[in-house]
């Protein structure tokens, strides 16, 4: 619910009703006020929300306020926890944990978070309130808002945001009525006639703060009439305030004006010594102007209204209101403020050249980065380039300006650093800089010129600084491997990024992986691809950087395209599970995009489409379109063989693809996926198309045929009037794979082989690869050759024997649940003389892939909170998949749950063998 109305006109009393209803009917109540002052703090506005409640808990309520998907919040909202570079990433990642921090709050008793004067906080948590807004329709969670709806410089486009949420209610508080004044003037002066209450009612505007100082001013300053109302009309608000604060005593007005600088919530001994009075005094001082309604809290103090704090902050003149903020910031930084605290102070005076405020905003950037808020770092950079001081210098500012518009994509990232590029002469500076600007430069495909960057920063750091050396390698390195104009680059420079590889850093790490991915993707080398990746992510998944960043997934990309699947699934959940304690989205994505890539390679195709789903629900989310070309990698067949991927594949097969992304691999395999996808619905000019642009960036890049048989799909693509290019495409495959010792692509190579060589020298190559095949856990690949060495048989009028491998096929190709390799055995074996029986879809081949991934997590024994948490989706659609489930399961009752592990595990084996005769 979102409280509207102008100031004064009752908010901070409404929410003050709902406090008082939440704790009567026992709900846990959260609360936090905006200020202009803390308008600029990283999250202060959920800092003030769950701050206390985190820190007062005891060990065991705190971790299980923070479990699951809720821990990266631990750095937003716990004042002792240190700023890390592990924390969570902007964004989706950190406004995830927050709503987790609330629902797991909920789980015990239903939460109220009460927040006033909305349209004065900062950015970060007015994006977090909208995120939970949206998201506890199913939760025991209430959101209140109170605002005023056209204050000059408040975020207004945040604000739309929250208030369109779904279900959003919105209070729109209007001034009081004639009779509504009467009524409040008669409690305060019950003789009072109709004509005084009128002339209250002209003389406030209907506005219950105005029509409360009115009535104070009658009170205390003489008999109440009507020319007494007139005579203390509105504009007069700020004297009345004054004057009711100097009846105090001599020192009340210094205090009032002090507490007016250091604004809401103020320490009272900051206060005190700020306006050189007696902590004792000021003690006293409070007291009374808390009794006089000029208070609502004396320590930490508040004013009862932000405009009776405006009206005595706007009495000191400009130059006495600076100063009294450089003492403000001082008294803070002595007493241990955070430095957003003290730059707050800071910023509201005029740039003049000081070091101090300059160095306290940028560490006042730095605790909004390493709380994931981007925003406010940007902002208090800005604000210190302002402050032209000599230290901290030009180039660092612009640096980290530049590094924090990159964690938000702003525009200006590119230009700032090539600015602090161009200033800067600290090595280790120029390293980072380089490194960034060049991640910059190849997202956006201005691939020559990063190179240009990275090679520079390269070959001037030389052999003397490894370390800063092997920052600029890794992502160089990553870049070339995959970019058939840098290519030969990696080829030139690859011993040393062998030795720089041995450095002791995440970079070091990142080189290894990277490596350990290039081996694995060419074919070569691939004894050495296990024990590189292993090392690569031993002690904690690349952990120096939030999950592993980039680098994580090169590794697990190595160990699936060596088949490697346990090492690679073990490593994935690990990924995930690190992913959720530190907030990373990429490697969340990371773990399901590899997740599927395994299930789709054995053959597990329902499991690959629910994977592919969970990670297509995130990058949605995220906007992370990047990553819907690893998808498409990673769960091709499940996008050629299942219906319930055809959203993706009419994604891929209309994306419009730039030239310059197609020398890159990330551009390349969207051709290969979507070619394949073309030569399934008879397109074959189309994916010849596709397929030879790929082929000639893979071939540049020397990629063989673990990852991707990019050879073998082209051969059988083409015409017979291409056949003998067909016939060498496919047995050049077949060499390069039986080179890599591996089974799976060998047997495959051996089936594009034989269907393309003539006579019983391709129905032996086809048997070959069946029985090749037959020794891995490549399912689907062993039922296409099974389905194809049928095909082949047939078509030579073998029908009975065709008949046996074709029935074989399609019953593995059913329990791959590849639907459309299913039909196609149908057809053979009806054209082979068979009667196959039509397969009724049952037990788990009924589940769709998402209810099948939600069975499985709670058969494993995840709770429905850690199956949302998980899949980033809400209880209320885990419980719906749930009740699905059972129902095509037939479970049911107290004990369904429990009987999932069986009925999941046994239902597998229950295919009964086809009649095909």
């Amino acid at each position: 619910m979102l409280v509207q109305g102008a100031a004064g006109t009752g908010k901070t009393a409404l929410l003050g009703m709902a406090l008082r209803d939440a704790n009567e009917f026992g709900l846990r109540a959260l609360t936090a006020r905006g200020s202009e002052l803390e308008g600029e703090f990283a999250f202060g506005g959920v800092r003030q929300l769950f701050e206390v409640v985190v820190a007062t808990a005891s060990p065991r309520e705190r971790d299980a306020m923070l479990a699951g998907a809720a821990r990266p919040a631990e750095l937003i909202v716990s004042p002792e926890a240190s700023p890390a570079r592990d924390g969570p990433e902007p964004g989706f990642a950190a406004l995830h944990a927050i709503y987790w921090l609330a629902l797991n709050l909920a789980m015990n008793e239903p939460v109220m978070m009460l927040v006033d004067d909305g349209h004065w906080l900062d950015p970060a948590s007015l994006r977090a309130l909208a995120y939970v807004a949206g998201r506890i329709s199913d939760a025991r969670v209430a959101v209140v808002v109170a605002l005023r709806p056209q204050e000059p410089g408040a975020p207004d486009a945040l604000l739309a945001e929250l208030r369109e949420q779904p279900g959003s209610l919105v209070l729109e508080i209007g001034a009081l009525t004639a009779a509504s004044v009467a009524g409040i003037v008669r409690e305060r002066l019950p003789a009072a006639d109709a004509s005084l209450c009128d002339a209250c009612h002209v003389a406030s505007g209907g506005n219950p703060l105005l029509l409360q100082e009115l009535l104070r001013t009658l009170l205390s300053e003489g008999e109440p009439s009507v020319s007494a109302v007139r005579s203390a009309v509105v504009p007069s608000f700020a004297e009345g305030v004054t004057r009711r604060v100097a009846r105090v005593s001599p020192a009340a007005p210094a205090l009032a004006r002090a507490m007016s600088v250091l604004g809401v919530g103020g320490s009272l001994t900051i206060a005190a010594a700020l306006a050189g009075v007696d902590r004792a005094e000021a003690t006293a001082i409070a007291h009374r102007l808390r009794r006089l309604e000029v208070l609502s809290t004396e320590d930490p103090f508040a004013f009862v209204h932000p405009l009776v704090g405006r009206s005595v902050y706007d009495q000191l003149p400009l130059g006495e209101r600076e100063a009294a903020h450089l003492q403000a910031a001082g008294l803070l930084r002595e007493a241990g403020a955070r430095a957003e605290e003290v730059a707050a102070h800071f910023a509201v005076v005029r740039p003049h050249g000081s070091v101090q405020a300059a160095v306290t905003m940028l560490q006042a950037a730095r605790e909004a980065l390493a709380r994931a808020a981007p925003e406010g770092a940007i902002r208090w950079l800005e604000r210190a380039l302002e402050e032209s001081a000599d230290e901290p210098t030009r180039p660092v500012l612009l640096a980290e300006l530049g590094l924090a518009e990159m964690a938000v994509r702003d525009g200006g990232a590119e230009s700032h650093l090539r600015e602090a590029l161009a200033l800067a002469d600290d090595p280790a500076l120029r390293a980072r800089l380089s490194s960034a600007l060049g991640e910059i430069l190849y997202r956006a495909g201005q691939w020559q010129e990063g190179r240009d960057v990275t090679t520079a920063a390269f070959h001037q750091l030389g052999a003397g600084a490894p370390a800063l050396a092997a920052e600029v390698a890794a992502l160089w390195a990553a870049t070339t491997l995959y970019d058939s104009r840098l290519v030969d680059e990696f080829d030139r420079t690859r011993h040393r990024f062998e030795s720089l590889a041995e450095v002791e850093s995440w970079s070091g790490k990142a080189l290894t992986a990277t490596l350990a991915a290039a081996a694995a993707i060419r074919g070569d080398r691939v004894v050495e691809v296990v024990p590189g990746a292993e090392r690569a992510l031993a002690g904690g998944v690349l952990a120096e950087q939030g999950a592993g960043a980039w680098a994580s997934a090169q590794a697990l990309c190595a160990l699936v395209c060596v088949d490697e699947y346990d090492r690679a699934l073990a490593w994935a959940d690990e990924l995930a599970a690190h992913a959720r304690v530190c907030g990373s989205v990429i490697g969340s994505v990371t773990s399901l995009i590899v997740r599927g890539w395994v299930f789709d390679r054995r053959g597990d195709l329902v499991a690959a489409e629910a994977e592919a789903g969970g990670a297509i629900e995130v990058i949605a989310q995220t906007g992370m379109a990047v990553f819907l070309s690893s998808t498409a990698l990673a769960v091709q067949d499940a996008i050629l063989e299942r219906s319930g991927l055809d959203e993706l594949a009419a994604l891929i097969e209309s994306t419009e693809l730039d030239p310059i992304f197609l020398t890159a691999w990330a551009g390349a395999i969207l051709l290969g996926v979507r070619g394949r996808l073309r030569v399934a619905r008879g397109d074959r000019a189309g994916a010849v198309e596709d397929l030879r642009k790929l082929a000639g960036t893979a071939a540049q890049l020397r990629f063989g045929p673990t990852m991707f048989a990019w050879r073998s799909e082209l051969a059988l693509a083409l015409g017979p009037a291409e056949h003998d290019e067909a016939r060498e495409l496919a047995g050049e495959e077949a060499e390069l794979a039986q080179a890599t010792g591996l089974a799976r692509p060998y047997g495959a190579a051996l089936r594009a082989a034989g269907l393309l060589e003539p006579g019983d020298s391709g129905l032996e190559m086809l048997q070959q690869s069946v029985s090749v095949l037959g020794e891995t856990d490549a399912r689907l690949e062993h039922a296409r050759s099974l389905v194809e060495l049928g095909a082949a048989l047939r078509r030579r009028n073998r029908r009975a024997e065709a008949r046996e491998w074709l029935a074989a096929g399609m019953e593995r190709a059913y329990r791959c649940g590849a639907q459309r390799l299913v039909a196609r055995a149908r057809q053979e074996l009806h054209a082979a003389g068979a009667r196959p029986r039509r397969i009724t879809r049952s037990g788990i081949d009924a589940l769709t892939a998402s209810e099948l991934r939600v069975a499985r997590l709670a058969a494993a024994g995840a709770t429905n909170p850690d199956i949302a948490q998980e899949l980033y989706v809400t209880i209320k659609t885990v419980e719906a998949h749930l009740s699905s489930a059972y129902g095509k399961l037939g479970l049911s009752g107290q004990g369904a749950r429990a009987r999932l592990p069986s009925v999941l595990s046994g239902d597998a084996d229950a295919v009964s063998a086809l009649d095909v005769h």
